[in-house]
């Protein structure tokens, strides 16, 4: 209090350290109380991980061929700065090495960990990365996926699961009840939540005061939402301990060199009329999105860049009635939300290894999580409306750094090595969201080049739908379908 005689501070002196519990269902409130506009005394979690003696360690390390880069290392400081483990978020682009920067976190606290991401695939790619960079061994790293139900061996170990799995509130088999029961009593040392942006959603909440864990390491390439949830990240999981910058990666030649592009494909006659007229959006959308310029555009893309350049392509496409339909007339292979994990595990191969097979079609399960490092093209077709991070999301999936010329050390400005193209048809309600979409990628440093003329630049003699027939053909079926369908 003011006035009051104040004792020098004596550090030899033995201090007393005061703790008490929290109710685990009103630790959400009260982290929320404490924050700026409440109580004003922001909360720290940070575990102690080396002097903890109740939980039993694991025997974890890194591979010597596991190099971590320098603002990977950054952002691990920013976390074990005073010694212990802080809570909070680190934010890469995707193809950064999120992934190894997380691997490298649970192998510092050396405690059991939990690893939850967005979809089964992911839970796959998680325990590869796993296997790829530590001494574990393949039964120390359990999954629980609705197709997988293990447990690790030993008092301690790796469980990688998704969000869905464990906030689930509905009836279970007996032995996912099990599994469950297990993760839920149990500490964990360390949580890792992949794609963290995602949590603020009411069911992944839930997550947060499901799981009893000493440390929280959220995980995106872009924080952020189209709501205003993202800021309760802060008393959900921790602050943002770290960000790199995209254009620095880039330059760097940590992250692949990427050309953007908005290409304006006019909307025919027949389709824009019949665009005028609709008031129903999903059935507008179903309309600009099958213009069968921009289908033209999307095939002289495809053609392009798998037959001059050899490369590897990703054609995103939230309506599924585009994408089947596109996909169906191309004769390329597609995954959607529909496709089971056995056969969406096939295709994703087939696309890595496999020399003809070097254009899929997805819908947006493959905004997040799922890695596809080949991938070095994009084509976008269709998009949920304005959103920022989507649009970053799906640039992601072709950051990852590309090879160079032998002897080159960084990619030089000018020289491309990905591409992303966002189709647009014009005049119509697309070219709006398209303009917001950018925005944060514009933030990170990236330009959009404007093309207004793509199918004058080459042979177009091939083309499907340049008879008039074939596309008043098209546009029937278009508004032949039913509306969840189309939309």
């Amino acid at each position: 209090a003011p006035g009051a005689a104040v004792n020098p501070i004596n550090f030899d002196d033995d201090r007393q350290l005061h703790s008490f519990e929290i109710d685990p269902a009103q630790v959400e409130h009260v982290k929320a109380r404490c924050l700026p506009g409440g109580l004003n005394y922001p909360m720290l979690e940070e575990y102690d991980f080396r002097n903890d003696t109740v939980n039993p360690d694991l025997n974890i390390e890194l591979k010597p061929n596991a190099n971590l880069r320098p603002y990977q290392e950054k952002g691990l400081s920013k976390m074990f700065g005073n010694g212990r483990a802080r809570s909070g978020i680190i934010v890469l682009p995707c193809g950064a090495g999120k992934s190894l920067t997380a691997v490298a976190a649970a192998a510092r606290v050396r405690k059991s960990a939990l690893v939850l991401c967005t979809n089964s695939v992911s839970v796959d790619q998680w325990k590869y990365q796993f296997r790829l960079w530590t001494n574990l061994e393949d039964n120390q790293i359990s999954r629980f996926t609705s197709g997988d139900k293990e447990h690790f061996k030993g008092v301690a170990g790796i469980t990688v699961s998704t969000y869905n799995m464990v906030a689930f509130q509905g009836s279970r088999s007996e032995q996912s009840k099990k599994i469950i029961a297990q993760i839920q009593s149990r500490e964990w040392g360390l949580l890792i939540m992949d794609e963290v942006h995602v949590v603020p959603a009411a069911m992944f909440r839930k997550v947060i005061g499901i799981i009893k864990a000493h440390c929280k390491l959220g995980l995106t390439a872009t924080l952020v939402r189209e709501d205003n949830l993202i800021s309760d990240l802060n008393f959900l999981i921790g602050p943002k301990l770290y960000e790199a910058n995209w254009g620095d990666l880039a330059r760097a030649g940590h992250i692949a060199n990427v050309q953007c592009a908005e290409v304006w494909c006019p909307m025919t006659k027949e389709f824009y009329r019949e665009y005028l007229k609709k008031e129903n959006a999903p059935r507008k959308q179903a309309l600009y999105v099958m213009n069968p310029t921009k289908f033209q555009c999307c095939q002289f893309l495809i053609n392009y860049h798998e037959q001059q350049r050899g490369d590897k392509i990703l054609v995103f496409s939230d309506n599924i009635f585009a994408l089947r339909e596109y996909a169906l007339k191309l004769k390329k292979p597609f995954i959607y939300g529909e496709i089971g994990h056995v056969e969406r595990t096939r295709i994703l191969n087939a696309f890595k290894h496999n020399p003809d097979v070097n254009t899929v079609f997805i819908s947006k399960v493959g905004d997040n999580s799922i890695d596809i490092p080949e991938a070095n093209v994009i084509i976008q077709i269709s998009s949920h409306a304005g959103s920022r991070r989507q649009e970053a999301q799906r640039l992601g999936r072709i950051l990852r750094a590309k090879p160079r010329a032998a002897g080159s050390t960084a990619a030089p400005a000018d020289e491309y090595n990905a591409f992303f193209y966002s189709l647009v048809s014009k005049d119509t309600v697309e070219m709006f969201f398209s303009t917001k979409r950018q925005q944060f990628l514009i933030d990170q440093g990236y330009s959009f080049k404007v093309v207004t003329n793509l199918l004058d630049q080459g042979d177009v003699g091939d083309l499907h739908y340049r008879k008039k027939e074939d596309q008043l053909d098209l546009l029937a079926k278009v508004l032949a379908a039913g509306v969840e369908e189309a939309g």
